[in-house]
């Protein structure tokens, strides 16, 4: 059953749109696997502890209104998601969606574009990872380049070792870091707000509806200044549908699982939020971004019991990490499968059937920035990377607009159908990418000069290669797009895989 006001209206699949090489584990995920590796993949607990507080500092106690409203053109996304998975269930995902349906060499510049936002941002979870479990266990250490440098390299290496020892291992990984964190993070959520309750703290606050108000969220500016850091603290999500070839039910269970994932980010979010911000002021948690959360276990609990929230945190970027490995691993190997990218990025474990090449060579460059941000964080290449990483919303505006764009042109001639289909198909997704572009516009009139020269020049790197592609791999994938012929069927109509 297809979700939400889809129910009675599905996506019916050429079978002939389905990749043709699939030497993947297949039926090894179900729906609930695939929503735990996508909420896990977005990372609401690591969010809470490195972007809140700069979300917080812009938006104040709006920073509820901004989660929310940020939610609403990406739930339009993954709808299209739904739809375009429906279609062909392809672990390239937009890659090979976009290069499909519009353009092959849109669809192979958005593929480098999800590639490189994911490597880099890969890169920027290393660093807090090694430096909290530094602050656990060996405090004197913690802002040594050199501890972290050891620390975060193994780090990378033994989630890379999960993550290449089958999806099932890693999934099952992560069931158990999810679990953990989400148990941590509530219980001293609850508790934090009644400790607001019972003894109202200096910095407290009784949690109210008017925290859901465009005054609250410093009027239009706040709010759209609050959107685009949204964009990044939603990331990820899509992993759910990226392990698409490895899930039961793959036209359909996918494309749920993402949708869910996406509502279960939301949801734990705005509980989150309203937990301790009963407790922690917004303005509190924006001048230590670092260290408001970390910092509030202990006040909570003292010592040593206090280290659990770090604990957790700690949980939640080594999920991130393995998450980002597998979405930027699966894409390649799809690029690769099609001749887009080299034919060692195809490379599959025979006993495990995951893409084991494709993980350990995009590793090599998430490493290599991780050691140039350490180690040059204040110099010119560390500047860059600082703009790097601010750019990466920008990257997932332009990825996630053209999908939604992709999923309502290949359903162009049935949306009218029904009603369903035409909000699920044409409302949604396109109404969701024409949000994102006009929230990336207005954000980037407020970003600097040299973020948007690190933004241009990345996007003129993704030309670069996708030109070299089609010069000297002449792939197939370049001729002429595919005409799709994409109908709604019937609820009653049987799933396209089944035949």
């Amino acid at each position: 059953m297809a979700p939400g006001p889809v129910n009675k209206t599905q996506v019916h699949v050429p079978p002939s749109e389905q990749p043709r090489h699939r030497p993947l584990a297949e039926n090894v995920l179900g729906v609930a696997s695939g929503i735990v590796l996508g909420y896990a993949s977005a990372a609401p607990v690591a969010s809470l502890a490195g972007v809140l507080g700069g979300l917080a500092g812009v938006s104040g106690y709006g920073a509820l209104l901004a989660i929310f409203v940020g939610f609403l053109p990406l739930l339009g996304i993954a709808f299209g998601f739904y739809y375009l998975n429906r279609w062909r269930p392809d672990v390239g995902i937009s890659y090979s969606w976009i290069g499909r349906i519009l353009n092959p060499y849109l669809g192979a510049f958005v593929g480098m574009l999800i590639i490189i936002a994911y490597v880099v941002s890969n890169t920027f979870s290393i660093i807090p990872a090694a430096s909290s479990l530094l602050t656990l266990v060996a405090p004197g250490l913690a802002t040594s380049h050199f501890a972290i440098a050891i620390t975060g390299t193994l780090f990378l290496a033994a989630i890379t070792v999960v993550v290449v020892s089958g999806i099932r291992i890693a999934a099952n990984f992560q069931w158990v870091i999810t679990a953990f964190e989400s148990v941590v993070l509530f219980t001293f959520g609850g508790w934090a707000m009644v400790d607001a309750i019972i003894h109202h703290p200096a910095g407290s606050a009784t949690p109210s509806l008017h925290w859901l108000s465009l005054t609250s969220a410093g009027g239009g500016k706040g709010l759209m200044a609050g959107l685009l850091i949204t964009v990044f603290w939603y990331s990820g999500w899509e992993t759910a549908v990226v392990v698409n070839e490895e899930t039961r039910q793959r036209f359909r269970y996918p494309g749920l699982a993402g949708i869910w994932a996406l509502v279960g980010v939301l949801v734990a979010s705005m509980l989150f939020f309203t937990l301790f911000f009963s407790l922690v002021s917004p303005q509190y948690m924006f001048a230590h971004t670092a260290t408001w959360l970390p910092d509030l276990g202990v006040r909570l609990a003292g010592h040593p019991w206090g280290n659990i929230m770090a604990v957790a945190i700690l949980a939640s970027f080594i999920g991130a990490l393995e998450t980002t490995i597998i979405t930027f691993g699966r894409v390649a190997f799809s690029m690769g499968r099609d001749g887009v990218l080299p034919k060692a990025f195809t490379a599959v474990g025979k006993r495990t059937k995951t893409p084991w090449a494709a993980m350990l060579i995009l590793s090599v460059p998430s490493f290599a920035f991780f050691i140039l941000d350490l180690w040059f964080g204040s110099a010119s290449i560390g500047t860059i990377l600082v703009n790097l990483s601010s750019s990466i919303g920008l990257m997932f505006v332009i990825y996630y607009a053209l999908t939604g764009i992709t999923a309502t042109w290949m359903l162009r001639h049935v949306v009218f159908r029904s009603v369903g289909g035409f909000v699920t198909g044409l409302v949604l997704p396109l109404g969701g990418a024409a949000f994102l572009v006009y929230m990336g516009y207005r954000a980037s009139a407020g970003l600097s000069r040299s973020t948007l020269v690190t933004f241009l020049v990345t996007m003129v790197i993704c030309v670069l290669i996708v030109v070299l592609s089609r010069v000297l791999g002449r792939s197939k994938f370049y001729a002429k797009g595919t005409e799709t012929d994409i109908e709604l069927a019937r609820s009653g109509d049987a799933d396209p895989e089944d035949g």
